[in-house]
């Protein structure tokens, strides 16, 4: 067994994922957290209170009261599903961005296919990340967004670069025709 390999610290490979973590943050950063399903909620809101590098400012059960929950609690960052009844994330995340373009929008969701990424990122998000993510990988990708990163989870990044590479010099696979900045940003997010 190779020494220390199964002992490092959970961070530590966060960091790798998200180079600008930083643990030095100067305010906590204000989440509002917008899913229709209460138990992912609840789950959220338990692990966010015990880090006091954030703070849960607000929740919202669907994209009709993100707005209005955010006009009230003013987040610096929303964790926004996609798949919602009435309005969903993509749709929630224009409204928001709108509204606030400041505002930090990281989809939080269960789809790990690289057209969902674009649809909701193409609205304007600054990452996209898998439910199945640690409670430490949001929370630091929560602090990277608030510092001006996307952030993007490893296995839709793994979709990208491999759908790019696929592709060649063609269209990615189900993908509608992407502009030239859209490829730059694919091309950088791949790199990580």
């Amino acid at each position: 067994m190779a020494s220390g390999s199964r002992n490092r610290d959970p961070r530590a490979r966060d960091q790798r994922r998200y180079p600008r973590y930083r643990e030095d943050v100067s305010e906590v950063v204000r989440v509002l957290v917008v899913d229709d399903e209460a138990l992912v909620r609840h789950a959220l809101r338990a692990f966010l209170s015990g880090d006091d590098r954030v703070t849960l400012v607000g929740e919202a059960a669907d994209g009709t009261e993100v707005i209005d929950t955010a006009k009230v609690t003013k987040p610096d960052v929303i964790l926004m599903d996609i798949k919602m009844t009435s309005v969903g994330g993509v749709e929630a995340t224009r409204r928001i961005l709108e509204w606030n373009p400041n505002c930090r929008v990281l989809a939080l969701t269960t789809f790990t296919t690289e057209w969902r990424a674009l649809e909701v990122l193409r609205a304007g998000a600054c990452g996209y990340l898998i439910k199945n993510s640690t409670p430490a990988q949001i929370i630091d990708a929560i602090i990277a967004a608030h510092a001006g990163d996307r952030v993007v989870s490893p296995e839709v990044q793994e979709r990208f670069v491999r759908a790019a590479v696929e592709a060649g010099d063609g269209q990615l696979s189900d993908v509608p025709a992407l502009s030239d900045r859209e490829r730059q940003i694919i091309e950088l997010i791949a790199k990580g």
